[in-house]
């Protein structure tokens, strides 16, 4: 096999993204919490003030709480998928406190366990509760069809709908009378900061959950908070002093918008076009900073305060009361304030009383356990601070931004939001009305018109490991090898785009390559084309430190077997949220099937 790089240039395709569903509906699968939206095409035609975007109301025990659920899915003995949030954390809870637990299978927070993954395998495993491994697939899977299903019972519920006839035209009937089945459009969000494996790995999720391929669209989540504040009336944004803010979705504003999830921080720098459309000018950037970092340090206290070894023990036997106190603490952390100047009393489970060693002197009242007011503050700093950090050192490199703007559950903190605010005196720093289900209601603007961004900065550089003519001096001599008869050079990291780089939503990166097979051994030989990834620099070849494997695309020989020599025309579309691969025989004029996977 020889493949050699002749020239790359880049194409600019007429791809039409747009949707003609009826219905977009958005999942937004979140580490800690997860919900889902959806509204018409009705809905999306009216002017922004007066659009209607739906959600589920989930519940605890019977009182409201929010759009959306705790990741949390629950499998019985048999590892058949029983419930998901709110329910699947309560019959838990339950199934600990009678003891009747131990065959059962509960899964939380899973979805950090794609964060920064770039040797994912398909058939990865997770650990449950207690601690034993299930594919993690399988737990992705039941959780996306649970919230897909659930959707469509809703919508269902909202507006009952009549099965359509066949000569019956669907463009010609009222959204509630259509029939669900193959007019919803499906989003599914993920992290900007996620790597092409992550994602590839939750579209395969979706598609067993019951979504077609087809579909289904990939949306990064702070780009879809940015698009629902876009959508928000003007004069509705308030920066941390109260001020109204206005242009800063004019042509020629610009903004870091700052998604604060549970798990991960996402933030990228977006400029308004002269169309209206979003252009990223800095890249993604973030790390696992989100709200469960603050939670994380509340047990650290915990632990220190109780025993590390006792409260271990109770985490997992008393299910139920463990789960209350995390709900009080959550319950405590949304309500502190920057300027909240008294101590926190912490409702305690009456277990966790009586079964520690705890003196009742450490209690505030009968059954409350006092924090100081700093040092309950200090559960914050080691996320807080680093958030700010990031983006001073983002601020540091694009000049002209004044506005930064905080989406996502942890931003709903107003203890976070004025800790950032006071780090940056000079900008307008703003959390928008129901900031926690930005990214969702974002995510279903989305659907119904992509091309809202229209470029993105390349996070990596990107190339595929091809072959060139071996010079001697030149080239390590353990990579010379020789193909039909020709002294070859291999494992060469030929590039197709390089970190920094600006890539349009439609826009392709192409190259020329060639094949040989003059030798018999070569005429049925499958081709194929590395994909390699480089966290950092530019690398000469994919053996280097800095490079990674993502995939390979393959490309079968016809019946008949490859003639000497072929050419091909491989495209790959870098800008949108997922890589798409076309590659042409150029001898024939025909394409060839393709399989980019990468997934081990």
């Amino acid at each position: 096999m020889a493949e050699t790089k002749q020239e790359s240039d880049t194409q600019t395709p007429d791809v039409n993204c747009r949707t003609d569903k009826k219905i977009v509906a958005a999942i937004d699968f979140g580490t800690t919490y997860s919900g889902y939206a959806y509204t018409f095409r009705t809905e999306f035609d009216k002017s922004d003030g007066a659009r209607q975007i739906f959600t589920n109301r989930w519940s605890n025990s019977g009182s409201l709480l929010s759009a959306k659920a705790p990741t949390t899915a629950l499998f019985d003995p048999e590892y058949k998928f029983h419930s998901f949030g709110y329910e699947a954390e309560e019959k838990y809870a339950e199934l600990v406190d009678r003891k009747q637990h131990k065959d059962w299978h509960c899964f939380r927070r899973f979805k950090m366990q794609l964060h920064n993954n770039w040797m994912l395998e398909r058939e990865f495993e997770i650990t449950d509760e207690a601690g034993q491994l299930y594919p993690a697939k399988s737990v992705f899977c039941e959780s996306i069809r649970y919230l897909r299903n659930k959707l469509v019972e809703e919508i269902e519920t909202r507006n009952p709908m009549e099965n359509n006839s066949k000569d019956e035209k669907i463009e010609d009937r009222n959204p509630v009378e259509i029939n669900l089945r193959n007019v919803i459009h499906w989003v599914l969000t993920v992290p900007a900061i996620w790597t092409e494996p992550a994602k590839q790995f939750m579209r395969e999720a979706a598609i067993e959950a019951g979504i077609s391929s087809g579909e289904l669209q990939i949306a990064l989540e702070p780009e879809a908070a940015a698009v629902y504040c876009q959508s928000l009336s003007e004069g509705t944004l308030r920066d941390s002093k109260d001020k109204v803010v206005t242009g800063a979705f004019r042509p020629g504003g610009s903004y870091i918008i700052v998604d604060l999830g549970g798990g991960t921080v996402d933030m990228t720098v977006h400029k308004v076009a002269e169309n209206g459309r979003l252009v990223e000018v800095w890249q993604a950037s973030g790390g696992p900073w989100g709200g469960i970092a603050v939670n994380r340090t509340f047990y650290d206290f915990v632990a220190n305060t109780f025993g590390k070894e006792f409260i271990e023990k109770f985490r997992n036997e008393r299910v139920k009361e463990w789960m209350k106190l995390e709900t009080e603490f959550e319950t405590q952390k949304r309500k502190l304030k920057f300027d909240t100047n008294y101590d926190i009393k912490l409702e305690l489970p009456a277990r966790l009383i009586a079964e520690s060693n705890l003196e009742v002197a450490d209690l505030t009242s009968y059954n409350k356990l006092g924090i100081e007011n700093d040092e309950f503050k200090k559960f914050f700093q080691p996320s807080t601070k680093v958030i700010v950090d990031q983006i001073k050192s983002i601020l540091t490199e694009v000049s002209l931004v004044d506005l930064i703007l905080l989406v996502g559950g942890f931003a709903t903190s107003k203890y976070v939001s004025r800790v950032i605010a006071d780090a940056f005196p000079d900008k307008r720093v703003v959390v928008p009305l129901q900031a926690e289900v930005a990214v969702m209601y974002g995510a279903v603007l989305i659907g119904f018109e992509p091309l809202v961004i229209s470029s993105r900065i390349c996070r990596h550089t990107y190339g595929i490991r091809t072959y060139t003519d071996f010079k001697e001096g030149h080239h390590p001599p353990e990579y010379r090898t020789v193909i039909d008869g020709e002294t070859k050079c291999r494992n060469i990291f030929d590039v197709l785009v390089k970190a920094g780089e600006t890539i349009g939503m439609q826009e392709t990166r192409s190259c020329n390559t060639f094949s040989s097979h003059r030798d018999e051994s070569r005429k049925y030989l499958t081709i194929n084309f590395p994909v390699f990834a480089a966290k950092k620099g530019c690398p000469k070849y994919t053996t280097d430190d800095s490079c990674v494997r993502l995939g390979c695309i393959n490309i079968e020989p016809p019946a008949d077997g490859w003639p000497q020599k072929v050419s091909y025309n491989l495209n790959m579309f870098f800008g949108q949220t997922e890589f798409k691969v076309t590659v042409k025989n150029n001898f024939t004029g025909l394409d060839h099937s393709v399989s980019f996977d990468f997934l081990k």
